[in-house]
């Protein structure tokens, strides 16, 4: 052997073991397929979105997505109405503010003489005050958010904050049954809601939010109340009592059967100027995903929130956008104007699966997910000329799929 082919030779495994560690840190993260379900126009009509005031105004009024058995539901605040529709884009249910909307043209309404039971495509007029965040059962009860109007609002001495929401109940043909306060069926009106959701038993779970804290409600299907658990803002769990962490809340859960809530904790700490051993600030340094038992209202057990696969600290923009069975968590991270990475993590604290989601946030208005109990991800992405309804079927990366 040639003493020129030896020093090819070693050169050229020096080179590659010199580019190995290299090309393994590169963490390649697959693009979940998004399936487009259907589009909304922007506008006043029945199956349009409306976006815009009078003033061509975008209102800080919510527009929420939620899914059920296939049925995907959009609540439309700032038309004050909520549409029904098949998973194919037919609107078969409206219940909306008549004094906001068109009557409806394409669906049947309730006649004075009553309810015609030939009629599959209904809509239902409401006098909403101002439609919030919206859940559904599994028996297609809609449950919503409404504000009451100032003259039924009540001042809260302890808490210091108007109560002056309720949520509503309407049946699997969108009639109105009636709404639940914090003791139950027409009980006290709510703080500020954070989240209405629904079990995988029908359980209704409402939570709020105070400037002290947050409170989970869990009432029956029949609207009766089960427990309520205080989650305190000045209670938080820290990881050492003496290491200068400050706790802050953020994301609260509930879990698929209802026994549940989780609670995504983030924690800074002081920086200090070496020099001056003067404070100069606080950073990130990690978080965490807590449950508490509803029953007893205890911290049972945590996750760490895994690290991002881009940038240092990414894993302090994770949002827990939802809990599957077998609780399995979702987060999602923002990485640039394209695109979305979704973690999946088991309640061992080992993550199953990144993947990216591809959303273009150019002139987006405003998006809204839901994850429903099997891992099916579904959003409403609204921009100023179209707003699209898809789903990404991660139910389909979870174990045993």
């Amino acid at each position: 052997m040639s003493r020129l082919f030896l020093r090819l030779l070693v050169a050229s495994v020096s080179l590659a073991a010199a580019s190995l560690p290299l090309s393994c840190s590169r963490v390649t993260t697959t693009v979940l397929e998004r399936e487009a379900r259907f589009d909304l126009g922007i506008g006043r009509l029945e199956d349009e979105l409306g976006l815009f005031s009078r003033g061509g105004v975008i209102p800080r009024i919510p527009n929420t997505v939620t899914m059920r058995n296939g049925m995907i539901y959009v609540g439309n605040g700032p038309s004050n109405k909520i549409m029904g529709f098949t998973s194919y884009g037919d609107l078969v249910r409206l219940v909306y503010r008549p004094q906001e909307n068109p009557q409806p043209v394409t669906l049947g309404t309730d006649t004075a003489g009553g309810r015609d039971a030939r009629i599959t495509r209904r809509a239902v007029p409401f006098s909403f005050s101002q439609l919030g965040t919206i859940a559904v059962d599994s028996r297609r009860f809609l449950y919503a958010e409404d504000l009451l109007p100032a003259s039924r609002a009540i001042w809260d001495p302890d808490l210091e904050v108007m109560l002056n929401r309720v949520v509503l109940r309407f049946d699997s043909n969108g009639n109105p049954i009636d709404y639940v306060g914090q003791e139950g069926v027409g009980g006290t009106p709510f703080p500020y809601i954070k989240r209405i959701m629904t079990t995988v038993r029908d359980d209704l779970v409402v939570i709020t939010s105070t400037t002290r804290r947050r409170n989970v409600y869990l009432f029956t299907s029949a609207g009766d109340l089960i427990t309520n658990v205080e989650i305190g803002r000045d209670r938080l769990p820290v990881p050492a009592l003496d290491a200068g962490y400050i706790p802050v809340l953020g994301d609260v859960i509930a879990g698929v059967n209802g026994r549940r809530v989780y609670v995504k904790v983030s924690y800074y700490r002081a920086l200090r100027d070496p020099a001056s051993d003067k404070e100069q600030g606080i950073a990130f340094d990690h978080s965490r995903i807590y449950w508490v038992d509803l029953h007893t209202g205890r911290y049972e057990g945590y996750v760490e929130v895994p690290r991002g696969s881009g940038e240092a600290g990414r894993e302090e923009h994770f949002e827990l956008v939802g809990v599957a069975r077998d609780d399995h968590f979702f987060l999602l991270s923002r990485e640039d104007e394209n695109r979305t990475q979704l973690v999946i993590m088991n309640d061992r604290g080992r993550v199953l699966r990144r993947r990216y989601l591809q959303i273009p946030e150019q002139d987006l208005v405003t998006r809204s997910f839901f994850l429903d109990h099997d891992g099916v991800l579904t959003a409403l992405l609204a921009y100023p000329d179209r707003a699209h309804v898809v789903w990404w079927r991660s139910d389909r990366l979870l174990p045993g799929r």
